[in-house]
């Protein structure tokens, strides 16, 4: 080949590597996994409803006992359904009608049943600690909240579920998600959980560090006036009841291969002005801290005469009892949680999935309505 034909060839290569270097880039860029939008609260709205063929469907947050598991649901437009269709009596405000009986009791029917008598419970499966497993559905109850015909604040929906496997799955006891889905099938069986290595007490303060530096970092922008800075002699409980001074880290399977931790902390913080502060938020890490990613928007509380309420245009919650539970159809985890609002004491139970900081299912279990 002449030399100016080999010239040009390479060349043509060079310019062509050169070329594909940025497509590369761009696609390893496109495809790279980046942590999701953080949310400022868990809320009641869910996937939770009755369709066309009067089946209940949906997830549904709950806890178990020795003898059963309650899975519960405030979402209004589920209750407000459920009372329309299966109220003894009819009202156009289902408000009104669940307000002046309390509660309801409404029966579960099978396929070939009328459709007066209630809704349909085909398929049930719940996720533990410990794993997946089908339940079978035994009552559905329907209580109004105290505060009346108010568009339904505090009114709660009530699924009690048995394990289907006459005691061969897991534990039931303790923080669960539970699916309703369509079909005829049977319940599934119980597929086992085998949940990541808790971190070693070294990770654990090196977690709870990063997220404190995190934490802080984001507030003093937001809060520049409050120029806040850590109690001197404060002292940190991990994994405890606790509410202030507090830190809940849980390790999660991200997707079966990876794991990752998560991190609630609540920690005082002393403000210019000498007003104590709690800083609040909800993170998630690898082991390395390449991963870095905010489930809930950190925010302050303010303590004034040894109770917490909101600062300034701050949202007033807080999270805790965080725990790690089965999904289902993939091999990772959902976040179990209690969100704590100071304004007026709620507490609800949630379920959040991590990998798109989506709430996934949450009832209220405490509060003013309660």
């Amino acid at each position: 080949m002449p030399f100016h034909r080999r010239y040009f060839t390479a060349v043509v290569i060079a310019v062509a590597a050169a070329a594909c270097a940025p497509v590369g880039r761009f696609f390893e860029e496109a495809f790279r996994e980046r942590p999701p939008a953080p949310i400022d609260r868990l809320t009641t709205a869910s996937d939770a409803r009755i369709d066309s063929a009067g089946r209940l469907l949906g997830s549904f947050v709950g806890e178990g006992t020795s003898r059963a598991v309650h899975l519960l649901s405030s979402d209004t437009a589920l209750i407000g359904e459920l009372v329309r269709r299966w109220s003894p009596r009819r009202a156009a405000d289902p408000w009104e009608a669940l307000d002046r009986a309390g509660f309801l009791r409404i029966p579960i029917r099978g396929e070939k049943e009328p459709p007066e008598r209630g809704p349909i419970v085909q398929f049930a499966r719940i996720g533990t600690p410990e794993g997946r497993s089908g339940v079978v559905a035994t009552s559905l109850v329907v209580r109004a909240g105290r505060c009346g015909a108010r568009g339904g604040r505090g009114a709660q929906a009530e699924l009690v579920v048995e394990d289907a496997g006459q005691g061969s799955g897991p534990d039931l006891r303790g923080p669960v998600i539970g699916s309703l889905l369509p079909g005829g099938e049977r319940p599934g069986a119980y597929t086992r959980r085998d949940p990541p290595p808790e971190p070693s007490d070294s990770l654990t303060h090196v977690l709870i560090d990063r997220t404190r530096r995190a934490i802080d970092s984001t507030l003093a922008v937001r809060f520049r006036a409050a120029r806040a800075r850590p109690v001197a002699d404060g002292l940190l409980e991990v994994n405890t009841l606790a509410d202030i001074d507090a830190a809940d880290v849980v390790a999660y399977d991200v997707d079966g291969d990876r794991v990752r931790y998560a991190v609630s902390l609540r920690e005082r913080r002393i403000a210019e002005d000498g007003d104590t502060l709690v800083a609040a938020g909800v993170m998630a890490w690898d082991a390395d801290g390449l991963w870095q990613q905010f489930v809930f928007r950190p925010t302050y509380l303010r303590i004034r005469r040894g109770a917490l309420s909101g600062y300034e245009a701050g949202r007033p919650v807080y999270w805790r009892r965080l725990a790690a539970i089965a999904d289902f159809g993939f091999r990772r985890d959902n976040l179990w949680m209690e969100q704590v609002d100071v304004r007026d004491g709620m507490v609800l139970w949630g379920i959040l999935q991590p990998s798109d900081n989506v709430v996934v299912a949450a009832a209220e279990m405490e509060g003013p309505c309660r």
